[in-house]
């Protein structure tokens, strides 16, 4: 006759650690619309020459919508058809409000 074999129970032990992460800052958001007579496929095409001639950084054309980074800066031009009209919308956000200010201002102008 064997003996039976002795069962260990296994324990699994997790540990939670709270971090807390502290913002560096509040971010500013500046934003600027209007209607354009061009197709939103050529506003989109506007919109990255725009960024590109501001000197942003890693512009991207996702369809109609266009986005680039500028410093530690980032702004976005969407560009849709509303009532047979191309409603442009663009936005930027960073942390420095007259940066902000600047970017939208010199975007929406040249829109």
């Amino acid at each position: 006759m064997s003996k039976p074999e002795k069962v260990t129970e296994t324990q699994t032990v997790t540990e939670t650690k709270l971090v807390t992460v502290e913002k560096e800052y509040t971010p500013q958001l500046w934003s600027h619309h209007k209607v354009v007579k061009e197709t939103p496929a050529l506003c989109a095409v506007k919109g990255v020459s725009i960024l590109n001639s501001l000197g942003f950084k890693s512009v991207v054309k996702n369809g109609n919508y266009v986005y680039g980074n500028f410093s530690n800066n980032r702004a976005a031009i969407k560009c849709v058809t509303v009532d047979k009209q191309t409603f442009v919308y663009a936005a930027v956000a960073g942390a420095d409000v007259k940066t902000v200010e600047k970017l939208r201002n010199e975007i929406a102008w040249k829109l």
